[in-house]
């Protein structure tokens, strides 16, 4: 079982808002400028232009000539950086140009080696994402960096600037949880939070083979927990069993949770929708941001 490494200093030096200018784009930025306040970071905002799509009614029904519709994108990232500006953050705007966004957004952000990644998600009928996968999606299995996902039904940030106060921190035991945990941790460190390690099990049809795997997997939860993290705070171990997303989302809905942090796998997106769609129900469903670690 995979425990957690050492200690993480948490530093939020330098922030990248992705936005298509969607509503749910608005949401997500609400919470870079709270993060931003909260540790004084630098945000690059950055919309990816794809000169093969048009983006909303009117650019359809109007027939915008390639320049014009540059040229209102370059604007409308321009006053996105002026709010940003406005309440004492210090942004930069970026347009790159590309027809797969994610490609191009992970770029800016080896470039600029930034330390988050913010974006929001659309949600979208269950065959297109299982096929293509949403930018939002890629950044998750492919970012150096953690990336703070905020879904069509997450709550706008209840404060700016930005201090969780509870965290569910869900665990598969794999390497890349462990990683994740000392983020989860870190957080919940530097916002006094309350956090809540999480396991979800299968139902098995021995009633006392159920008993005994609670109390094993109850048992790993502790383990992965560093002794310097009862310095500070009491961790809460859970196991929970049933639906993976089903059960994580309903803990996080009882413990009134406002992240949810876990690991991501780096692995072919259609297989993964097709074996498992926790991330996706997560991401679709959940009220608070994720943040996810590969």
């Amino acid at each position: 079982m995979p425990v957690i490494g050492d200690y993480l200093a948490l530093a939020v030096e330098k922030i990248l808002f992705a936005t298509d200018f969607s509503v749910s784009s608005e949401k997500a930025a609400a919470y870079a400028r709270a993060l931003a306040h909260r540790f004084a970071s630098t945000v690059e905002i950055v919309h990816v232009f794809d000169p093969s799509v048009v983006s909303t009614y009117e650019e359809a029904i109007i027939g915008l000539p390639l320049n014009e519709r540059r040229r209102m994108s370059a604007e409308r990232l321009e006053r996105l950086r002026g709010d940003f500006f406005s309440v004492g953050v210090t942004a930069r705007a970026t347009l790159p140009e590309g027809h797969r966004p994610s490609v191009r957004l992970l770029e800016v952000a080896n470039e600029n080696k930034v330390d988050l990644i913010v974006a929001g998600m659309h949600s979208k009928p269950e065959v297109e994402r299982m096929v293509l996968g949403s930018t939002a999606e890629r950044l998750i299995r492919n970012a150096q960096c953690p990336v703070l996902t905020i879904g069509p039904n997450a709550r706008p940030p209840k404060a700016d600037p930005l201090c969780f106060q509870t965290i569910l921190f869900a665990t598969d035991f794999s390497p890349q949880a462990a990683k994740a945990a000392i983020y989860a941790l870190s957080f919940a460190e530097d916002s006094g939070a309350k956090i809540y390690f999480c396991h979800v099990r299968g139902v098995s049809a021995h009633p006392d083979a159920n008993q005994s795997l609670y109390e094993r997997f109850e048992s790993d939860l502790k383990r992965m927990i560093p002794e310097r993290s009862y310095d500070w705070c009491n961790p809460e171990c859970v196991v929970e069993q049933g639906d993976a997303a089903e059960a994580i989302l309903g803990l996080a809905e009882r413990t009134q949770a406002d992240l949810i942090v876990m690991g991501a796998r780096k692995a072919s997106f259609w297989l993964t929708h097709i074996k498992r769609g926790l991330t996706l129900d997560l991401l679709a469903e959940a009220t608070c941001p994720i943040l996810t670690v590969s």
